[in-house]
């Protein structure tokens, strides 16, 4: 089977699936199997495939027809310029978190001396695809992912040795920030869980059958919980000036800026996506 013949067969079974963009899936569960970049499988539409790869295609195309994640599948998910690795129990990094990682590097920038280290944190860090990505663009930082999830700890770990970063990379299982020193750190960035059980059934079957629960429903009767305890202690382990940085539903978006104002946070300020949706708040510690 050539590549040509893998790509239209690939694109007819994911568009009876009802998967939305069964054209471009099948570019990248290709590039995946071949372990090539999407350039170079268009390049070679007369390369074939071996029978392994032939059943593996198949295997792959089964779990995505049932939606499951195409991460998941491939193993594979670009987050701010960077291939990360991802697996099942992990949250699937979002390109509306880039902008979380943007706003920390233009703060970063501007104030980070040149010849002095800072420390970060990402509470609740997943795959490590926060602080990956701004440790990448910020070399005098470095980092602190928390995590409660073991199985998250592990793919982070992968990531950093990845990318080489090991050194300047602390993995810490703990919830939040609940093992940190006192004003130990200059910036602390999350995404926490912000999606109300009202919503969920409302979400794309990719999301409610397989990403972690934990990692995306709040409360419904406190839907601020987790930011509310992250910025609590957030104010105990950041220095004077330090930033609290997080990623929240555009619905909410304005309440969190109240509970920060409340807390005592300082210059407290809302930013909007390309879609024009408010969805990262920041506050700063006096």
């Amino acid at each position: 089977m050539t590549l040509q013949q893998a790509l239209q067969e690939a694109q007819t079974q994911l568009a009876r699936a009802g998967i939305t963009e069964p054209h471009r899936e099948a570019w990248v569960l290709l590039a995946a199997l071949l372990n090539q970049s999407r350039a170079w499988v268009m390049s070679h539409p007369q390369a074939t495939l071996t029978p392994h790869q032939q059943r593996r295609l198949h295997r792959w195309l089964q779990r995505r027809a049932q939606r499951e994640p195409l991460p998941y599948i491939t193993h594979r998910r670009w987050f701010y310029g960077l291939e990360l690795e991802i697996r099942r129990g992990v949250l699937i990094p979002r390109p509306e978190t880039e902008l979380l990682v943007a706003r920390f590097l233009e703060w970063a920038r501007t104030t980070t001396p040149p010849h002095e280290t800072r420390t970060l944190v990402d509470a609740g860090t997943g795959s490590g695809a926060i602080a990956l990505a701004c440790l990448t663009h910020a070399p005098n930082w470095q980092a602190i992912g928390t995590d409660r999830s073991l199985r998250a700890l592990q793919i982070a770990n992968k990531n950093r040795q990845k990318f080489g970063i090991s050194q300047r990379f602390l993995l810490a299982r703990m919830h939040w920030l609940s093992a940190l020193r006192s004003h130990s750190v200059h910036a602390v960035l999350s995404n926490p869980p912000y999606v109300l059980p009202e919503e969920w059934s409302a979400l794309e079957p990719e999301i409610t059958h397989w990403e972690p629960r934990t990692a995306l429903l709040v409360p419904q009767q406190d839907p601020l919980q987790p930011y509310r305890e992250l910025a609590h202690q957030a104010r105990s382990v950041l220095v004077s000036g330090g930033l609290l940085l997080m990623e929240i539903s555009p619905h909410r978006a304005y309440a969190l800026c109240d509970l920060l104002v409340q807390l005592g946070y300082c210059a407290v300020q809302s930013y909007a996506d390309l879609a024009g949706h408010l969805r990262i708040v920041q506050g700063f510690v006096e």
